[in-house]
């Protein structure tokens, strides 16, 4: 009895892989059949470059819980203006932070792309809770 449930749940198990490798499968053959529209437009952002990415607003729902904001005045919360990485509050700015890469102007701002906001751009004087010194 021992060998012949074994060999069920062997059987069984290797029914279940054969089931996903076949998904998996025709996942793959339903991707590479989709319409190149897609591609073309992926394409065409990244030949427009980061800069065609929007400019991140303070109320954008990514941004209200890391209280970004575009000026240091407009910053309401005494407690987040600490010194962090030995920088005082009052020089602390996206353009100086660690997560922070510079990619132009736009609006008439520096803006720079920021690995916290991903696929928005953050003004180089904006400031947010997650602001690390740039090494």
């Amino acid at each position: 009895m021992k060998n012949s449930r074994r060999s069920f749940f062997v059987q069984a198990l290797g029914f279940v892989s054969l089931g996903l490798v076949g998904s998996l499968a025709n996942a793959e053959e339903k991707r590479r059949a989709r319409p190149a529209a897609g591609a073309a437009a992926g394409a065409a952002a990244a030949d427009a470059g980061p800069l065609a990415n929007p400019i991140l607003s303070p109320k954008d729902p990514l941004a209200v819980p890391m209280n970004y904001v575009e000026k240091h005045a407009d910053l309401k919360k005494p407690e987040l203006k600490i010194e962090r990485g030995g920088l005082a509050f009052e020089k602390q700015y996206c353009n100086n932070c660690s997560f922070y890469k510079e990619v132009g102007t736009k609006e008439g701002s520096k803006v720079g792309s920021c690995t916290i906001f991903n696929a928005k751009l953050v003004k180089d004087q904006a400031w947010c809770a997650s602001w690390n010194k740039k090494a």
